[in-house]
């Protein structure tokens, strides 16, 4: 079984409760599209988002964590906190042999499941060929190597290679650092001798210029160090694709309603 773990932001550190509630249920409609059923999603949350969408896969942990002050650090530290919660939730309920993290803004490819648990005894994978979506964009980023230095939704983790506390509510910083450090997770394993493949499948996007991601707003702000290269503008430009309804349907990918 494959168990996908979401930590959901607060309402009371949200520019708009009502936009992260959208992007949240996209979010969950994506990892419910599964094509194998042998799935499980765990939500950790102050607040249960109201949405037209339920699932009997997907179970709510509602948290009393204090809320967090609007700085990248304490978001990240809550951030953190939930998914150990729900890592430990998940272990306790589920005993899956995988998980994966999943930024509740992001979406992810219908066959991640089927794929996964092929290998029940595998370490785990990177995703490292995904899509980067701006909000509202006809055109899809394509990344070929290296995604999960960008995007948190990257890793799929045996369950027995997930650090947990020994105590409930005890959340130690080295812990805190290993969850929050996505991009260097492949690299940390290997240190210890666990290797983590790459996914063969592209299997993430990257949602961003929704107003809502802690760290991202749009594509300058991933490109920030190159912005004014020409020849990198150009280069660029070639990794951009229609956004088309296979691609839509791959991943339930569809446009927000505005209010």
């Amino acid at each position: 079984m494959l168990v996908f773990i979401i930590p959901l932001k607060s309402a009371e550190v949200s520019e708009s409760w009502n936009t992260v509630s959208k992007l949240f249920e996209r979010s969950l409609r994506s990892i419910c599209s599964q094509t194998d059923s042998d799935f499980r999603v765990v939500v950790v949350c102050h607040e249960r988002p109201k949405i037209d969408f339920s699932h009997p896969h997907v179970h709510y942990l509602e948290v009393n964590f204090p809320i967090p002050n609007c700085n990248r650090k304490d978001k990240n530290i809550d951030k953190c906190k939930k998914i150990i919660k729900g890592l430990m939730y998940a272990k306790a309920v589920f005993a899956p042999n995988h998980i994966m993290i999943v930024d509740a803004d992001d979406c992810i490819s219908r066959h991640l499941a089927s794929f996964v648990n092929q290998y029940p005894k595998s370490n785990g994978w990177v995703v490292n060929k995904g899509y980067v979506y701006k909000e509202s964009s006809s055109v899809i980023y394509y990344r070929k190597s290296h995604f999960y230095a960008w995007c948190g939704t990257c890793n799929i983790l045996n369950m027995n290679l997930c650090p947990l506390p020994e105590q409930d509510n005890d959340y130690p910083d080295d812990l805190v650092e290993f969850y929050r450090s996505h991009g260097r997770l492949k690299e940390t394993l290997r240190n210890k001798g666990h290797i983590l493949e790459n996914l063969p499948l592209i299997g993430s996007v990257y949602i961003i210029g929704n107003g809502e991601n802690i760290y991202q707003k749009g594509f300058s702000t991933i490109h920030n160090a190159n912005q004014g290269k020409i020849f990198f503008f150009f280069k660029e430009l070639l990794k951009f694709r229609p956004l088309t309804s296979s691609i839509r349907k791959e991943f339930n990918l569809y446009q927000l309603k505005q209010n």
